[in-house]
């Protein structure tokens, strides 16, 4: 719904636009008042999108009733309604800052909701208070060097424009004025101002504000002076006479209208620019966090896929390393048991055929070594040392069988508390150590290794270190066709504990394994 304002004092001329609107829809809702004042008063109680004026009203002109709606900075679009001859007035409203004028005596006069449409679409009323807190303030400044000219001057505005606050100086002082920072609103500069400190004046406050609303009063023709000033940017150059205060009141206040409209227009233009580095601020940020985010998931991506490999690879090996524990068991049982029993059964033949005692005691003697063979088996399967006393007999028996297989020379620095670990630390440590001790015979070209398991209250650290060949580290971890190394780390790491190893060519290898130790790492 629109709603619109006329002033208009003919009751004929009203019923017609009131009839006109009427029929050009339902949704221009419109009020009429008659006088001038009646209408600025409704102005105040009342906000409306479109102002309909006449510019002969009976207490108050239109001129007027458009000269106070600017003092008010009022922004309701005003469209004139003239009478026939008019044109001069007419003119006069539109410097003053109405948006049309119409004369009501025109036939166009009856496509008035028309044309109320299209200046209401072209020209939205701001909301009061849409400008902003930088608006210029209505304080003026009237310069003259002489004092009846500014006495006279602030009389004809107090009485016109009451709105304002009037200041007057003589040119002399506006230096200082400025300096004080209380600077006006707005600057006239009067007709008994010299040519030359007119536009003194104008490049003073030019440097001041480039947006000063500046209106120069001059009391002569002079056509080059006038150039000039509208160079240093003196919004209106008007020429002293009869009617130039009544001319300065209506360029003053368009003046101050393109001034607060142009002052609007830089703040939102601002407020845009700063909304739109907000929004780019914004969308880098996030595009930074999403394209870290790539990142991260990339890296687990693959560091997925190498753990599928590695548990793949893990998986092939120990069904390999199954079927080699068990052809070598079945080669262990022809080739050694089997031949004991074979070599039993023909001393027990013989001594059933025979009766001789001789025979019973090679039968005998083949028992015992048929017991030394399946104890020397169960060891290597898994040592009962490690299950019947511990983590310390099981090392040092393994140390000693080592040594008697290989001739490596084994030194054990062993530092490990009364009570026993649990079982799968137990396991855990003595397979490190047993796989590294294996590594050293068969890799590395060293005769000695050192075996260091110690623990305090918090850590078990388990290391094996020997002074051979060493390899590089890192290509036998990643290698998936040699899987000792990285079983060995897994086996730790399953059991929770940290696996490093140490390793350069010709430097000699150490693998250093560590235990976070709390009450669930002993035995029960």
């Amino acid at each position: 719904m629109m709603h619109v304002l006329y002033a208009e004092d003919d009751p004929h001329v009203a019923e017609v636009v009131r009839f006109a609107f009427s029929h050009a829809g339902a949704d221009i809702e419109l009020d009429v008042t008659t006088t001038g004042r009646g209408c600025l008063a409704t102005m105040q109680e009342r906000e409306y999108d479109v102002l309909l004026l006449d510019l002969m009203l009976p207490d108050l002109d239109g001129l007027r009733v458009l000269s106070e709606l600017a003092a008010r900075r009022d922004t309701t679009p005003v469209i004139m309604v003239s009478g026939h001859g008019q044109h001069e007035l007419a003119v006069r409203a539109l410097r003053a800052g109405a948006i049309d004028c119409i004369d009501k005596s025109s036939p166009e006069f009856r496509r008035i909701p028309e044309i109320v449409r299209r200046v209401q679409a072209r020209h939205p009323r701001r909301r009061t208070g849409a400008l902003s807190d930088g608006a210029l303030p209505r304080r003026l400044l009237f310069l003259d060097p002489l004092p009846e000219e500014r006495d006279q001057f602030a009389v004809f505005l107090a009485t016109s424009v009451p709105a304002l606050q009037i200041t007057t100086d003589a040119p002399a002082a506006l230096e200082s004025i400025l300096r004080s920072g209380a600077a006006p609103g707005a600057v006239v500069v009067g007709p008994n101002v010299e040519s030359g400190e007119m536009l003194a004046a104008l490049r003073q406050l030019r440097a001041h504000d480039e947006g000063l609303p500046v209106i120069v009063i001059s009391g002569r023709q002079d056509a080059e002076t006038s150039i000039a000033a509208f160079k240093l940017g003196a919004h209106d150059f008007l020429l002293r006479g009869p009617d130039c205060y009544t001319e300065l009141v209506f360029s003053l206040h368009h003046a101050l209208r393109q001034a607060d409209a142009e002052r609007l227009n830089a703040e939102l233009t601002r407020q845009l620019e700063a909304l739109n580095q907000s929004l780019a601020d914004q969308v880098a940020a996030r595009t930074r966090d999403l394209e870290n985010e790539i990142v991260v998931r990339r890296e687990a991506e693959h560091r997925a896929e190498e753990n599928a490999a590695r548990l793949q690879a893990l998986s092939t090996r120990l069904l390999s390393v199954q079927e080699e524990e068990r052809h070598r068991l079945a080669q262990e049982l022809h080739d050694q048991i089997g031949q004991l029993l074979t070599g039993l059964r023909f001393q027990l033949e013989a001594a059933r055929d025979n009766g001789s005692a001789e025979g019973l005691r090679g039968a005998l003697a083949v028992t015992d070594e048929l017991l030394r063979s399946v104890r020397a088996l169960t060891l290597q399967l898994r040592p009962r040392l490690l299950d019947d006393l511990g983590l310390r007999p099981a090392l040092e028996w393994h140390a000693k069988t080592v040594h008697q297989q290989t001739g490596t020379a084994i030194e054990l620095e062993l530092s490990l508390p009364e009570r026993r670990f649990s079982p799968q630390i137990e396991i855990a440590v003595f397979r490190m150590v047993q796989e590294a001790l294996t590594n050293v015979a068969r890799h590395s070209g060293a005769n000695a290794a050192v075996v260091t398991v110690t623990a305090d209250e918090s850590i078990l650290h388990v290391e094996v270190a020997d002074r051979g060949r060493g390899f590089d580290a890192a290509a036998a971890l990643a290698r998936r066709d040699s899987l000792g190394l990285a079983g060995l780390a897994e086996r730790v790491r399953l059991t929770g504990g940290r696996f490093e190893i140490f390793s350069q060519a010709g430097q000699g290898t150490r693998l250093h394994a560590e235990f976070d130790l709390g009450p669930h790492s002993y035995a029960s």
